[in-house]
Formats: C-alpha cells, structure tokens, sequence
C-alpha cells in the first residue's frame, strides 16, 4: 500500500481532511480535498554491507500530498505527488521513496461508477492502488510485508480497472496497466512494451477476509516476464484485541527460478499503541544459497491525531553478502 494511502486513513475516519473552504476565489471547491503526509525515518543496519561506513546511522524522508475531488458526489479524480531520499540500508523500508529529493506525480486518475461496478482510468496508475482484495491486515508500516510478488507496486503507467463489491462482502477486479504507456516510442500495449494484468477475487467480513491475486507481466518490454499467484486471509478473534494475517505468493518468471513468499503477521493493541510483530521466509526453487528469512517487532505509538511515532527492530538475511541485516529504526509520521 502506498505511504499517502496509510498516513490518510486515520485522519480521514476522524473527518479531518474536510474540504478547505470555498470563501475566496482562490480557494478550493467544496467538494476538493487536499491530504497529505511525510515520514522522517531515523535508523542504523548492521552487517548491512561490506563497509563501516554502511553501518552508520542514518536518515530519511519521503512526502506525499494527495488531491481528491468529486464532480457528482460518486465520482473520484484523484492527483498523487511525491518526493523522498531513499537510499542505502534503509531504502527497503516500507515508508521509502527513492526519487532523489525530486517531485513526482504518483498517481493521476479518474474513478467513476457504473452500476454495481467501479471503472477506475488515467494516465498514472500504480498496479496494487486498483486492487479489490486484501490479502492481509497487517500494518504493513515498517520493513516487512506480505504478497511481494503478485502486489508489484513498482509498475505504474496508464492503465484501467474495473471493480465489484456487494454488501455481503464478495468483492473482485480486474486491471490492466501499461507500464510503457507514457513513452511516445512505445505505446500503450505496444509489442515492445510491459503489460501487467491482474485478477482479484475477495471476501471482507467483520473481523475475518481474504483474497487472491493473479497477475502476469507479459515481458515484452526487455524486463522478464512473469506469472504470479498469491492468497491471504486474516483474522480478529473477539477474546483479544488483535489481527493475525496470513499470506502466501508465489511467481514464475519466464527467465530465473520460481520463488514463493511466507509471511506472517500480527498486530496486538498493547497500552496506548500497537504492538506489530512479522515473519517471512522466501524461497528460491533450487537454490539454498537465495532462500532468505527476516523478522520484525515495532511499536506504534499516536502522539495525537496527526502525528505517531514507531521506534523498532528488523533482521533480514542478506543473500548477497551471507550476513543478517538487523536494523534498529524509529520512524515518526505526520498526516494533515
């Protein structure tokens, strides 16, 4: 999930991104909102490289600022934009944004309803924002995640989508995303081009859901293609104040070995906060060398309606160098 979408949801339910008032002639519509977030990730990685230097502390940012607006009360225009530092030891972090302190527009599309159906089109769509299922409930909001292979929220371009839900729960999509869309030498879904479709059929019920993700990148664009399918279900018994998620992926790539994805993850409300607590373990098909295993515990702690603060530790087994990547990281988020 992208990092606007995760710092928007809490101010959002407590009604405080409400429209900025239509008073002047300057001033945004009534119906346009105008959110937003940035994270400031502090941290150091042992054994995270070859070099002293790449054990040091360091620190990051990543800033996003979303604009929504609605022209009949159902429809959804939506403008992303991004700019963040990421690099190094702690550019897998899942706040990370890797675009050199440069503005960039992240998402630009138009969603609108027909029927019981939601189409979703533009000309900057992000593989996993068009989405129907969930996989898993798991915060997601530290180094750790589920579904790395069939949600590949790196392939972005022009695309559409279509989705479905009902009020017992069923939901499902289809998407298809241009990744060489926006280059004029290319086209959208030119042979020379990445097509990325992917299918999703879900279930979101009180306290208990699931889904399943089938994507395929055709390759056509010079990268390897691939085929991936993934599940997830998760889970909020009523005896304790916690969500466990479960979810397992798998992908075939037209060139390499396949790979598959176990990840486990469980967030407990512990005090003031939420304690989170993940494991995943990956496995490369004959190649023991490339299996890898990590683990993480954060805890995050809300400050106030806008502000929170995650202080954690991670361990990742770093198949390039045989060492374990263990981090020590405190991120504090801002939502307006």
């Amino acid at each position: 999930m992208k990092l606007f979408q995760r710092l928007l949801v809490a101010p959002a339910a407590l009604g405080l991104m409400a429209p900025i008032a239509a008073n002047a002639d300057s001033a945004f519509s009534s119906s346009t909102t105008l959110g937003g977030g940035s994270v400031f990730t502090i941290g150091s990685v042992a054994n995270g490289g070859s070099s002293d230097t790449e054990e040091e502390l360091y620190m990051q940012y990543a800033y996003e600022l979303e604009i929504s607006s609605s022209f009949t009360g159902e429809d959804l225009f939506s403008a992303g934009i991004e700019a963040g530092n990421a690099s190094g030891p702690l550019a897998e972090m899942d706040s990370a944004v890797e675009d050199g302190d440069a503005l960039k527009i992240s998402s630009l599309f138009y969603a609108f309803p027909i029927g019981d159906l939601e189409v979703t089109a533009g000309p900057v769509i992000a593989q996993d924002d068009v989405l129907a299922a969930t996989t898993s409930a798991y915060s997601g909001a530290f180094r750790l995640g589920a579904m790395p292979f069939s949600e590949a929220g790196d392939e972005t371009g022009p695309g559409v989508a279509v989705a479905y839900s009902n009020d017992n729960g069923v939901v499902a999509s289809a998407s298809f995303i241009s990744v060489g869309g926006t280059d004029s030498t290319v086209g959208i879904g030119a042979d020379n081009g990445d097509d990325v479709t992917t299918v999703t059929f879900g279930y979101d019920g009180d306290g208990f859901g699931g889904g399943l993700i089938i994507a395929s990148n055709d390759g056509e664009g010079g990268t390897s293609g691939y085929d991936t399918f993934g599940g997830g279900i998760y889970y909020s018994p009523e005896s304790i104040d916690a969500t466990i998620s479960v979810a397992y992926d798998t992908t075939d790539p037209e060139t390499g070995a396949d790979q598959t994805d176990l990840f486990v993850g469980v967030d407990f409300e512990v005090g003031p906060g939420t304690l989170s607590a993940a494991y995943n373990s990956t496995d490369v098909d004959g190649s023991d060398s490339e299996d890898s295993t990590g683990f993480e515990v954060s805890y995050t702690y809300a400050l106030n309606d806008n502000v929170s603060i995650t202080p954690g530790f991670f361990s990742v087994e770093d198949t390039s160098t045989g060492d374990d990547d263990n981090g020590v990281v405190v991120e504090t988020a801002f939502s307006f």
